[in-house]
């Protein structure tokens, strides 16, 4: 059970991230709403849900009626999550890692 709400947790923070700070989006807005409601309902039910990573961020940015926008700071690793999930994504445009992190403000160094 802890495994699935990390993972949901993750989505809803790649996906979040992908939204509302680089404006793509690679799943549609139902979906994306389905993942909150889901994480929601996991975090109700699961008793030790304050010990989860990213608990705290994802407690002050999501509530029934609020998703991911108010978020600002993501952690590294959620970053590079959703960077390399939409160059996945995006991979029959065929370029290169590097130039497609140009495109939104990072680079590998």
């Amino acid at each position: 059970m802890s495994e699935l709400i990390q993972q949901k947790i993750r989505q809803y923070l790649v996906h979040s991230f992908l939204y509302y700070q680089l404006d793509e989006s690679i799943i549609s807005d139902r979906h994306y709403d389905e993942i909150c409601t889901e994480v929601l309902q996991l975090m109700d039910t699961h008793t030790s849900s304050s010990h989860l990573p990213y608990h705290e961020l994802v407690k002050k940015s999501l509530s029934v009626d609020a998703s991911g926008f108010s978020l600002r700071k993501y952690p590294a690793e959620i970053i590079s999550s959703a960077l390399h999930l939409l160059y996945q994504n995006n991979a029959v445009k065929s370029m290169t890692f590097d130039t497609f992190l140009t495109r939104f403000g990072y680079s590998l160094s």
